[in-house]
Order: structure tokens, then C-alpha cells, then sequence
């Protein structure tokens, strides 16, 4: 029997007609949305992430933690659950912390911080021994999986738990040619480039329908515009906020901050304007922005918290990049020289791919932890940047849809996640196109 959503329809219907779809996609709404705190501005409400991991339907993260403490270890008498006993594989890369977090716990004055994050201080008190270990700052994670694995859903998950947990702005990797946080369109602020007419348009998951025009201020929490990374940076993220972020065509800005940043050369960026008027010239690819912004919020803050969540991090950061093209290894050199700084700028990378070796080794040796989901055997031998894997034998091969092992050179534990509820999934992928760029690359 197929699900049916709110509506009463079933999602097959809905996705054979047009109409239908457009209009679930943009009347999805949030319960208690308007009274979070980014809404209000009261610190008293709730989080936009707590809000987040009621509306997915998750439990509370305080409640998980006491509830993973009471629990026995599946395969070992009287030990703890693998969270418990190796907290720090799934803890360490989740929790972020300042050097002030760390007094509030060992004082046990929590004041100023949201419920949720008092109530994982107050789990944290009771294990010292944890505190001392967890890193300070910024945190990284890397998940391979192959195709049907899971990762997008996992990848939302962890958007939940990141905000609902920390005081942290979450910025998406927004492309044209992929839209896996589309279940997340009711929270995600979507910021586009100042000046740039958009479009979107929903390509259906039936090759005989046409493409779908969407109202996309009626799809998402919200849209805004910014003028360069650093004045993204900070003046558009909000602490707290999911944005979904598509570079800017012009790359204002990007060649001007990466000439002032330090033990970088300078990276140029050619915009199709500018190659319309010199044949002598190529435009640089869209995506390379990418590297000039987090660059920007490596060198020049501002210092609250951010997370990058990167979809198909092998496609940007590719082990085979060469600057014949472009100048994508240069680029992808720049970015692991800034990011020796990226943890003490509380500067966080959580990257997405489908095998470990798709990513650069450059960025793969700086990335502290590893996710592998179920279908993809995890190593026990020499990894690249980790030394020795800790894993004696083969623990995935046996883990189903919505499991994976998140490990680093010491420790390993297996965690899971739920599926993405009815009523948010929308069958097709959402486009957000700039017109003036395609006539231009035309002309």
C-alpha cells in the first residue's frame, strides 16, 4: 500500500501531475516555525534546530545520549553501547565547542545557551574524561557511500542534529544540477548573488513532463542576496540558519581576497562577462567560488561558527584536478593551506562523496574523521592521511539502509539514522538557474 501525504494523495499521484507537484512543493510548512528564535529574535524560543528535529520527527539528542548510556552493547557482555564506549567517533565531529563552552561545563553555569545545548553541557559534565579529549573549535567530516546508500539522507540528518546541538550557521553547497536539500526547503534561506535575475524550475522525475516554473519566496523560509564571500561572511549567515548558498557568475570580490590572504597565491577568476569581452580569455567554472569563499571565511571570519556541508565533494576537490583546467589544483592547494586554520576559526567541512579516494588527497589528509555507509567495505589497512585504519576486520558489510561507522585513526562506532518523513520528500530535482549567465555564455 503506498503512503498518502497530508493532502490524501498518494506521492505517485502527485508526481505524475504537474500541478500537483508544484503544489507540494510550495505549501510544505513547518509547525511552530514563526516562534523560534531566528524568527523572533528571542533567545527564550526555541532554535530553528530544535524546531528542525521535531518537525523530522527525531528525538531530542539529550534524550538519545541517556538513553545510548543505559543501553548494552550489541556484541559485548557488559559493555556500554559503541557510542558510549568510543564517544568520541560520532561526539567529537558533532559537538563543537569554544574555549568558553568548556568553562560553562566545568563550572556548570550553562546560562546563554539554547535547551538543547545545555542539555548535552550537562551530559558532558558527568564525563570530564570526555571533555578533555574533544577538540576546540571547528570539526570535519568526510562520508563515501555508493549511489542508494543513504548519504543525502544521512547528510540531513546531521544538518538537524548540527543546529539543533550548536550556535552554527550550516551553509549548503547550492548547484543547479542537484538538489538534495530540497526536504529542507521549509527552514533553508536561500542566498543568491546581488543583481542577478533567478529562476526555478522543478525538473519532474517523468522524462514525458516538462519542466515545472516554482515560486521559490513560497518554497523556502526565505531568500537573500549578498554582494562577495566576505560580506556573506558576515553580514548574510545567521547563526543558527541553514542557507543554501549558489556562487556568484561574477566572482566579485574573489580574486581581491585571495591576492590580501596569506601563504596563498593569488587565485583568478574570470567571469563570462569579462571573456565575452576579451576572446583571449576562458570563464572560470561557477564552482571554483567555492573555493574562494571558504578561503574568506578561513582568513577573515567572522568568528561564529560554520559548517560547510559539501554534496559531491569529489566533483569539486577530484584527486585527477590539474591546472591545465583552470587552475583547480592550484585552487585546491590554496584551500588546504588555509585550512590548517580552519578549526581555531571555528571553520567546520562536512564532506559527501561515493568513494574515499574521489577526494583530493590533499584536503583527504586534513580531514579528521571518515563515515563509510552501508555498501562500501571500510579499510583495514593503510588509509590515505589516517595511517593504519583501527578496524580489524569488516564491519559494513552488514550494515542495512540508514547505518554507517564513522571512525578516525583510533576509534570507530556505528550510528544511524532515520528516513526523511512523507510529507517533506518531493520527487524531481530543483533548478535555480541566472539567465543573464546563459545568454552571455551563448553570446
Amino acid at each position: 500500500m503506498s503512503k498518502t501525504t497530508e493532502s490524501g494523495r498518494s506521492l505517485l499521484e502527485e508526481a505524475r501531475d504537474p500541478d500537483l507537484l508544484r503544489e507540494r512543493l510550495e505549501s510544505r510548512t513547518a509547525d511552530n516555525l514563526e516562534h523560534t528564535e531566528q524568527e523572533t529574535g528571542d533567545p527564550r524560543n526555541h532554535t530553528l534546530g530544535e524546531n528542525l528535529v521535531r518537525n523530522l520527527g527525531m528525538r531530542r539528542w539529550g534524550n538519545v545520549l541517556k538513553d545510548l548510556e543505559a543501553a548494552d552493547h550489541p556484541g559485548i557482555e557488559g559493555a556500554s553501547d559503541p557510542l558510549i564506549e568510543h564517544p568520541r567517533a560520532f561526539l567529537d565531529h558533532l559537538i563543537k565547542l569554544t574555549p568558553l563552552d568548556k568553562i560553562r561545563i566545568e563550572s556548570g553555569d550553562h546560562e546563554g545557551v539554547s535547551r538543547e545545548r545545555r542539555a548535552v553541557f550537562s551530559w558532558l559534565e558527568e564525563h570530564p574524561e570526555i571533555v578533555q579529549d574533544m577538540r576546540l573549535g571547528g570539526t570535519d567530516w568526510f562520508a563515501y557511500g555508493p549511489k542508494g546508500s543513504g548519504k543525502s539522507t544521512m547528510a540531513i540528518s546531521m544538518v538537524a542534529r548540527d543546529l539543533e546541538i550548536n550556535p552554527t550557521a550550516v551553509v549548503w553547497r547550492g548547484s543547479s544540477a542537484r538538489s538534495e536539500w530540497l526536504p529542507l526547503a521549509p527552514w533553508a534561506t536561500v542566498v543568491l548573488p546581488q543583481g542577478l535575475k533567478y529562476e526555478a524550475v522543478l525538473d519532474p522525475p517523468a522524462d514525458d513532463m516538462d519542466s515545472i516554473p516554482i515560486d521559490l519566496e513560497r518554497t523556502v523560509r526565505k531568500i537573500v542576496r549578498y554582494e562577495d564571500p566576505i560580506q556573506l561572511n558576515h553580514d548574510v549567515l545567521e547563526e543558527g540558519g541553514f542557507h543554501v548558498v549558489y556562487p556568484d557568475p561574477r566572482f566579485r570580490g574573489c580574486s581581491e581576497l585571495t591576492e590580501r590572504a596569506d601563504e596563498i597565491p593569488e587565485l583568478e577568476h574570470v567571469s563570462a562577462w569579462e571573456a565575452a569581452e576579451d576572446p583571449d580569455l576562458e570563464p572560470t567554472p561557477m564552482e571554483f567560488w567555492w573555493f574562494a569563499w571558504a578561503i574568506s571565511k578561513i582568513e577573515y571570519g567572522p568568528p561564529m561558527f560554520v559548517t560547510w556541508t559539501c554534496d559531491e565533494a569529489g566533483n569539486l576537490m577530484p584527486e585527477h584536478a590539474s591546472n591545465e583546467y583552470h587552475g583547480h589544483h592550484r585552487r585546491i592547494s590554496a584551500l588546504r593551506n588555509k585550512y590548517v586554520d580552519a578549526r581555531r576559526n571555528n571553520f567546520s567541512l562536512n564532506g559527501i562523496g561515493h568513494e574515499l579516494e574521489d577526494l583530493h588527497h590533499l584536503l583527504r589528509k586534513k580531514i579528521r574523521w571518515r563515515i563509510t555507509l552501508n555498501g562500501m567495505d571500510n579499510p583495514t589497512g593503510q588509509t590515505v592521511g589516517m595511517g593504519e585504519a583501527p578496524m580489524p576486520r569488516n564491519y559494513t558489510g552488514d550494515l542495512q539502509l540508514g547505518e554507517a561507522l564513522s571512525w578516525n585513526k583510533q576509534q570507530f562506532c556505528q550510528f544511524s539514522w532515520s528516513d526523511t518523513p512523507e510529507w517533506l520528500k518531493v520527487p524531481g530535482q530543483l533548478q535555480i538557474r541566472f539567465p543573464e549567465v546563459q545568454e552571455v555564455r551563448s553570446a
